[in-house]
């Protein structure tokens, strides 16, 4: 297990990022999984920033099995964070989803002082060939970048549709 406390402030996400890479790195997990646990880990932190009342919050790591891990943020806020539906102007508020979508799964306990908030990571299976023509992306960081840019187009497209009606 891993731990470390960071400066409730916006420099401290990236902080949280290169510790859970640092981490990952030495216990020689899989590229694709530290690209997941730092998407994951800039959520938590950047919840824990925006909305903890103490001036720190914390990040741990602990191993659950040789290919899974447990990133939690603990801070001091009793409030619970909550998953929301982002309309498509909005530039936030798709954080919880992101998680939950790269997550085996994902929740909070409350503390005495405040809350830890959780995600279990599975370290992706050896890919199969690729069949040709088809694009695989390596890691999930990829394919979530990938489904978001196709996302984004289809809205454009159907934006552009129903103003034309």
């Amino acid at each position: 297990m891993a731990t470390e406390v960071f400066q409730r402030k916006g420099a401290s996400v990236r902080d949280a990022r290169q510790f859970v890479a640092a981490v990952l790195e030495e216990w020689e997990l899989p590229d694709e999984l530290a690209d997941t646990a730092e998407l994951v880990v800039s959520e938590l932190a950047t919840n824990a920033v925006l909305h903890a009342r103490a001036g720190v919050f914390s990040v741990t790591l602990r191993r659950l099995h040789d290919d899974q891990v447990r990133i939690a943020v603990v801070d001091f806020s009793h409030t619970p964070p909550t998953k929301t539906v982002a309309a498509d102007e909005e530039d936030h508020g798709r954080g919880l989803a992101l998680v939950e979508a790269v997550s085996q799964q994902w929740g909070t306990d409350p503390l005495r002082w405040g809350k830890r908030v959780w995600a279990d990571l599975q370290a992706p299976a050896m890919a199969e060939t690729p069949t040709p023509g088809i694009p695989i992306y390596s890691s999930h960081r990829a394919q979530v970048v990938y489904v978001l840019i196709l996302l984004t187009v289809a809205t454009a497209v159907l934006g552009g549709l129903a103003t034309r009606s």
